[in-house]
């Protein structure tokens, strides 16, 4: 089978980027778009992997539409923020919408945002979150001597991920350490108790370096690096709602929970055993190739004939689907309030992101 994916970057810090290595593993041929190679240097793909976020064009439709009339089956993946965009952003959703009319197969990390994705017309299964990071074969290692609170912060999408909140954090609780993932290097130059850690791809070491992991991310939705850190046995605080985690929504409830884990110092294994029992990397890995292997079946002209050409003739009735237009992006001030979250979005819209899967 050779998967061809689309969206993201393999960084090794994406969903994308994850899934793809992973199949490797498991001899799946892979290739991503971003790559150098020209298009037809690269095998003929079996299947559309694709993770995506705002929609500035039909440009991305339009390739997805030439594939899937030459009879290559498309799997979307959902993280959350790209469902924040298919809400409130029209372009998007309706870029969400005839994806879905192209007969995609769309999976989910949780049953929540799947019910979120029905409200817009996608349907979508929750599948085990696959990352390289989650596996039950490792030992948790003992926490630091320095109580230590460790949060994925990139600049390019700070308020998103609760820059407000850990900069509150940061100024409140001085004799605390914190470790900064994502962040550039001189976001917190000042500050003694605050350690930049950049972009990694390895957040295992950053992980083993801290007791708590901080996650306020403004849309609530779940962490990877929440599963990673309870697979390390640490303790988590997040937004989302999480077995065997601190769940916090404001400032002080934060505070609270971290004051709290301060007189902590034994592992969360409740966390590690539920994580490990959920999203083992060999179980993960197993549910996703479940998932997307009966979308590949014997032959193009199979394929074709599975449904895909009316979905195709709908998607071409889209308008200006055939045109180089370029989609405005939401104005913050027309926002309803409960799209706050893809407001803090707005700024960074049309940017290649790196890490947008965490």
């Amino acid at each position: 089978m050779v998967i061809r994916f689309v969206g993201e970057p393999d960084d090794g810090i994406t969903v994308s980027s994850h899934h793809a290595r992973a199949l490797a593993e498991a001899d799946v041929e892979v290739w991503f778009d971003e790559s150098g190679a020209p298009r037809n240097d690269r095998p003929d793909p079996d299947l559309i992997h694709l993770v995506t976020y705002e929609q500035q064009s039909h440009a991305l439709l339009r390739d997805l539409l030439s594939a899937r009339m030459a009879g290559v089956p498309i799997v979307r993946y959902w993280t959350g923020r790209d469902a924040l965009w298919a809400r409130f952003h029209r372009p998007s959703r309706e870029f969400a919408q005839a994806v879905t009319q192209l007969e995609a197969v769309q999976f989910t990390r949780t049953a929540t945002l799947a019910n979120d994705l029905a409200r817009i017309g996608v349907a979508a299964s929750p599948l085990p979150v696959l990352s390289l990071n989650l596996t039950s074969t490792m030992e948790p290692e003992p926490f630091p001597a320095v109580f230590t609170v460790l949060c994925y912060l990139p600049s390019a999408r700070r308020e998103f991920h609760g820059g407000s909140c850990v900069d509150s954090l940061i100024a409140q609780l001085p004799t605390v350490r914190f470790l900064i993932l994502g962040d550039a290097a001189t976001d917190y130059s000042a500050r003694k108790n605050v350690e930049s850690l950049g972009v990694v791809e390895d957040v295992s070491r950053a992980i083993k370096r801290s007791t708590v992991i901080v996650t306020p991310r403004v849309d609530a939705s779940l962490s990877r690096l929440a599963l990673e850190a309870l697979c390390h046995g640490r303790h988590v605080v997040t937004t989302c709602s999480l077995p065997h985690c601190h769940a916090a929504g404001t400032v002080d409830e934060f505070l609270d929970a971290i004051r709290g884990l301060q007189r902590q110092t034994e592992f969360n294994l409740a966390g590690r055993e539920q994580v490990c029992r959920m999203c083992d990397k060999p179980l993960a890995l197993r549910a996703l190739r479940a998932a997307i292997e009966p979308c590949v079946v014997g032959g193009s002209f199979e394929r074709k004939m599975r449904g895909g050409w009316s979905g195709a003739v709908t998607a071409l009735c889209n308008p200006g689907i055939l045109t180089r237009t370029r989609f405005d992006l939401p104005d913050p001030g027309e926002l309803p309030p409960e799209a706050a979250a893809l407001r803090t979005l707005l700024p960074l819209a049309g940017e290649t992101v790196v890490g947008a899967g965490v």
